[in-house]
């Protein structure tokens, strides 16, 4: 919603700088913002709602502090399941509290309290579509939105290399890089390959020890080949984004590197439309306001309703050189990790 609000400011800025006969604000005006991401690996599912502002008369930052002015107090939130057009399901979403979810907004310009979402649980059917219809009671204005589904299903998205856990990571070589390979289904237009590091962290003055978990893009933005997807990962690569998620420690924390995951992460056309839209606007040569990209129909509305979906192998042994380059190569000694875990 940060980004609605700031679209609104620059198209102030934009007209006063033209003439100065026009109005550059306007009272208060609801804008709907959307997004959800449906997937297969998930049980539950969130549609998060809320409303972007612009007002002349009042402070846009102190409105922003105000959890009436974020969301909608009556809506009617529904999920159709389709099966070739026709509908066969409807779920009615719920209002739900994230923060009650596990899933606490960061403190910031906007209220952190509440932070509303729409949840439904389901295990979701790749073979069918999505429509996710929005109603405004007071006024009834509807907003709607549709999107296929990426299947996880083995026979559509697996691993060609490494094949299993049975193989190793090897980022030991700063000249041959590592190739990942995979077999990807139709409804994916992008890809990213994670590692979920794992490490044992232990404070050497008090001897408290927590386990600790950061998935690490590795590659990102990869696009969907007609045939098997690859991609090719450099040494140096590696180990720059495994200090960059990690993060250097103060000397009296010892880590201790585990045994990591590996997910292949996919993403939706729309997705992919979507990054790319919000990745072109401003610059050095901006020159004008662009619509944010949306697939929902419906007045005054941005966001999307997508799909991603991801495969993984939980448990990939790093090889004991790719350990031993953690623990003492140039751009991960920060990271003082000292050994492997004894969890």
């Amino acid at each position: 919603m940060k980004k609605i609000t700031g679209l609104f400011l620059m198209l102030s800025l934009f007209l006063s700088a033209c003439s100065t006969k026009f109005k550059v604000g306007a009272p208060y005006k609801p804008v709907s913002v959307v997004y959800g991401l449906l997937s297969m690996n998930d049980t539950a599912h969130y549609i998060k709602i809320t409303r972007g502002f612009y007002d002349e008369e009042n402070s846009n930052l102190g409105i922003a502090k105000i959890p009436d002015s974020l969301y909608y107090p009556n809506l009617d939130v529904r999920m159709e399941i389709l099966n070739n057009g026709n509908v066969i399901e409807t779920i009615a979403l719920q209002r739900v509290d994230l923060s009650n979810e596990g899933y606490p907004k960061e403190a910031g310009t906007f209220a952190t309290i509440p932070n509303y979402a729409y949840k439904f649980k389901k295990t979701l059917d790749p073979t069918k579509s999505f429509r996710l219809k929005i109603v405004n009671l007071d006024n009834g204005q509807q907003i709607i939105g549709e999107t296929q589904l990426i299947s996880t299903l083995s026979k559509n998205f697996q691993f060609i290399k490494p094949f299993d856990d049975q193989e190793t990571l090897d980022f030991s070589n700063m000249i041959q890089p590592f190739v990942f390979r995979w077999k990807g289904p139709s409804a994916a237009a992008f890809y990213d390959v994670v590692i979920r590091f794992r490490y044992q962290e232990v404070n050497a003055n008090t001897l408290d020890t927590i386990y600790v978990n950061k998935d690490v893009p590795i590659a990102q933005n990869i696009l969907s080949s007609t045939g098997d997807n690859t991609v090719s990962v450099s040494s140096l690569d590696f180990y720059k984004q495994i200090n960059s998620v990690v993060g250097s420690a103060p000397d009296y924390i010892k880590r201790y590197v585990d045994t990591p995951g590996l997910m292949i992460v996919g993403g939706g056309s729309v997705l992919k439309t979507y990054i790319d839209v919000n990745a072109v606007q401003g610059g050095i040569t901006f020159d004008q306001i662009k619509p944010s990209y949306t697939n929902f129909v419906g007045d005054n509305v941005f966001g999307i309703l997508s799909t991603r979906g991801y495969i993984e192998i939980p448990n990939i042994r790093f090889n004991s050189t790719t350990i031993d380059a953690i623990m003492n190569g140039p751009y991960t000694k920060s990271l003082h990790i000292v050994g492997t875990s004894t969890k």
